[in-house]
């Protein structure tokens, strides 16, 4: 009998604690993803990354967040960030070449942070140009950017 009282007071209690514990984390997982917007572009211009432009309309679920102009124009047009709660674990970038609606020429830069997977932060350029698609250096990116008279914003 008196089992039972003290588990009718109890699992009230404990369903109470872990509505607040969820509370709690669910706030503390959705400010860390909040913060790698145009808040964190002073870190990409010191990793040579590209900014995150605020005026994009930005898309989000629980673990990407992507920016992306709305009309497509030659240059920076596409930003994509993945998370995993509040540690960052990647971003990728596309420029374009032309204002076509289908893209045959785009230079991508993948940037990967260090985190508990990743020992060391890598940068990754492709440049595709129709069905080809290279892997190239920063050097080379940057070139190619320069020879388009296409701005780096990092």
């Amino acid at each position: 009998m008196k089992i039972r009282i003290t588990l009718r007071r109890i699992i009230p209690v404990m369903g109470l604690i872990a509505l607040i514990l969820f509370g709690v984390l669910n706030l503390i997982y959705s400010r860390c993803h909040n913060s790698f917007g145009a808040e964190f572009n002073g870190r990409r211009k010191q990793l040579k990354i590209p900014i995150v432009h605020p005026e994009w309309p930005v898309y989000k679920d629980d673990k990407h967040t992507t920016w992306e102009k709305a009309k497509v124009e030659k240059g920076h047009g596409f930003k994509f960030i993945v998370y995993d709660g509040c540690e960052l674990d990647g971003e990728q970038d596309h420029y374009w070449f032309s204002s076509k609606k289908l893209q045959d020429t785009v230079l991508t830069m993948d940037y990967r942070y260090r985190n508990s997977y990743r020992k060391i932060d890598s940068a990754i350029f492709t440049f595709r140009q129709g069905n080809r698609e290279d892997t190239i250096t920063r050097q080379k990116a940057d070139s190619i950017l320069a020879a388009n008279k296409i701005d780096r914003d990092y």
